[in-house]
C-alpha cells in the first residue's frame, strides 16, 4: 500500500518535541533505525515515556507492520496525555484513522479524519497530517475529483506552515496521486474491472501540469518513490531501457530488507501491472511470485488480493493459456464485485467541500473502533437507545454492568468525551444527516430534534452550533 510512506512522513513532520536524528532518519528511509530509536525512547523504567515518544513509536510500528503492538502503544500514548481531554479526542480519532488505512477500513477512516480536521482544538500540522489521510482514503474509494480538493486544499495549508518539507511532500503525493490514475487507465488493463467501477472521476486536465518540487527540501524516503514512479510508468507504457526492470526490482527489494512487506508487496503488484500494461509479460510473472501474494493467509477479503488475482489471470492471457485466463478471471472478477459492493458503505458523496456519507449508507462506527471491548457494549446500547429523550448514563452503565464513574472515565480516556457529552454530539449528527437527506423532506426543524431525544429548541441550536459551527436551519437551507 502506497500510503505507508505518506504516512510515516506526515507522522514525523506533523509531531512536535521529537529528537531530530529521529526525524532525519524516517524522511531518509531509514524506517527499521527509526523504530529502533522510538523504542528506545520508551525504554527504562526510571522516568515514564511522555505522549510524544509513545506516539512515533506506535506510528513506527504500524508502518512495519506490527499492527497489534502499535495499537497497544497507542493506548499507552493515550493514557500519558494529561490534563487535555481536546488533546485526548483528537489523538484517539487520529490513530483509529491511520489504523483503518491499514486495515482497509475506509469508511472509518473517512469519518475520523474529518473529525480531527474540523476539530477546533487541531493545530495547523494535525490537519495536515488529517488532510494526507482524507486524501490517501478518497483515492482509494475512486474519488478523483475530491482527492485532487483535498491535495489543493493541503497545498494552501503547506504553503502558510513555513514548513518547505510539506511542500514536498504534498507535491510528492499530488505526483503519486497521478501517476496511479495514469497506471490503471492503462489501455491494456481496460477489463480490470474493480479499478472502472469504482473511479467514478476523470483526471482533470489541468492537473497533468505539475509545479517543480521544492529543491531545497528534498525528502529522500519520497524522492526515491518519485523517481521509482517514473521509472515504472515508463516500463508500463513499453518506452523503459534494459535496465528500467532491475531499477524497479532493487526499489522493491531494499524495502523488503527493511521490514516493510506489506509495502514490498505493493510494489511488486504494482510492477506485475505495469509489466502487463507494456507487454513485459515474463517480468510480470516474475514480481507476481516475489510479492508471495499466493501465500496470503486470509488474504481473500484484501483490497491488494484483487490486484494479484488480476494480475495471474491477465499473465495467462497474454501467454495464450486461455483457459485458465476464463477460470482465473471469472474468479476475479466475482471478487472484484464484493468489493465493490463492500465499497458502497464507504463511498461518500461530496457536498460543496464537505464529504458527507449518503442518507441510505451506514454511517461508520468510528467511535465504537476507538474503545476497549467491554465498552463497546455501552456505545452500542447508546446509540441503540438514542431516540429515547430519557437515555442517561447510568442507565447505559447498568446495562453493561459497570459504574458510572467507571464509564466516564473510560470514555473520557479514550474519546475525550464524556459518555454525556457522546450522547448529545451523537444526537446533533443524526439530526444533520437528516436536515441534508433529500429523500425526506422537513417541515420543522424541531420535529427531526424531537425524533432523536432533544426536545427544546434552545437545546438544539446551542448543541448544534457548538458541533457543526452554524444553525440547523443554514444546514436545511442548502
Amino acid at each position: 500500500m502506497f500510503s505507508t510512506i505518506y504516512f510515516a512522513a506526515s507522522s514525523v513532520l506533523s509531531s512536535a518535541g521529537l529528537p531530530a536524528e529521529l526525524v532525519t532518519r524516517v524522511l531518509d528511509g531509514r524506517l527499521q533505525e527509526a523504530a529502533q530509536r522510538a523504542a528506545h525512547l520508551v525504554e527504562g523504567d526510571d522516568v515514564a515515556p511522555d505522549h510524544a515518544a509513545l506516539q512515533i513509536h506506535g506510528d513506527l510500528e504500524l508502518v512495519l507492520g506490527r499492527d497489534e503492538e502499535a495499537e497497544e502503544i497507542y493506548r499507552r500514548a493515550q493514557k500519558a496525555i494529561r490534563h487535555s481531554r481536546d488533546a485526548i479526542r483528537i489523538v484517539s480519532c487520529r490513530n483509529t484513522g491511520w489504523q483503518a488505512i491499514f486495515r482497509s477500513q475506509f469508511n472509518v477512516a473517512l469519518t475520523c479524519f474529518k473529525r480531527v480536521a474540523e476539530d477546533k482544538a487541531i493545530t495547523p500540522n494535525g490537519r495536515l497530517d488529517a488532510l494526507v489521510g482524507t486524501a490517501l482514503v478518497l483515492f482509494h474509494l475512486g474519488c478523483v475529483q475530491a482527492a485532487w480538493d483535498r491535495v489543493a486544499e493541503l497545498t494552501t495549508l503547506a504553503r502558510a506552515s513555513g514548513d518547505p518539507r510539506w511542500i514536498y511532500l504534498v507535491d510528492a503525493l499530488r505526483r503519486d496521486l497521478l501517476a496511479q490514475h495514469q497506471l490503471q487507465g492503462a489501455e491494456l488493463l481496460a477489463d480490470h474491472i474493480y479499478w472502472r467501477s469504482v473511479t467514478v472521476d476523470a483526471l482533470p486536465r489541468d492537473e497533468r501540469s505539475q509545479p517543480a518540487l521544492p529543491a531545497h527540501a528534498v525528502l529522500p524516503l519520497l524522492a526515491s518513490r518519485l523517481d521509482y514512479l517514473r521509472e515504472l510508468l515508463a516500463f508500463a507504457g513499453g518506452n523503459g531501457n534494459g535496465n528500467a526492470a532491475q531499477a524497479l526490482r532493487e526499489y522493491a527489494n531494499d524495502f523488503r530488507k527493511i521490514g516493510l512487506l506489506a509495502y514490498h508487496r505493493g510494489l511488486c503488484l504494482e510492477i506485475a501491472l505495469a509489466g502487463i500494461a507494456g507487454r513485459a509479460t515474463l517480468v510480470a510473472e516474475q514480481m507476481l511470485e516475489a510479492s508471495s501474494a499466493a501465500a496470503g493467509h486470509g488474504s481473500q477479503h484484501a483490497r491488494w488480493y484483487l490486484d494479484y488475482l488480476y494480475c495471474r489471470a491477465k499473465i495467462m492471457q497474454q501467454q495464450m493459456r486461455v483457459q485458465e485466463f476464463a477460470q482465473l478471471y471469472g474468479r476475479y472478477a466475482l471478487a472484484s464485485i464484493q468489493h465493490v459492493r463492500a465499497d458502497n458503505v464507504s463511498m461518500p458523496i461530496v457536498v460543496s467541500d464537505l464529504v458527507q456519507p449518503a442518507a441510505s449508507q451506514q454511517r461508520s462506527d468510528d467511535v465504537s473502533a476507538r474503545l476497549p471491548a467491554r465498552y463497546r457494549r455501552a456505545y452500542r446500547y447508546l446509540m441503540d437507545n438514542l431516540d429515547q429523550k430519557d437515555l442517561s448514563v447510568r442507565e447505559v452503565a447498568s446495562h453493561v454492568g459497570v459504574t458510572e464513574r467507571a464509564m466516564q472515565a473510560a470514555f473520557k480516556n479514550h474519546l475525550g468525551l464524556s459518555p454525556s457529552e457522546l450522547i448529545r454530539r451523537q444526537r446533533m449528527e443524526r439530526i444533520r444527516d437528516d436536515l441534508l437527506d433529500d429523500d425526506a423532506p422537513v417541515a420543522h426543524v424541531l420535529d427531526v430534534a424531537k425524533k432523536w431525544g432533544v426536545q427544546h429548541r434552545s437545546t438544539l441550536i446551542n448543541g448544534y452550533r457548538r458541533v457543526f459551527h452554524e444553525a440547523p436551519s443554514a444546514t436545511l437551507g442548502r
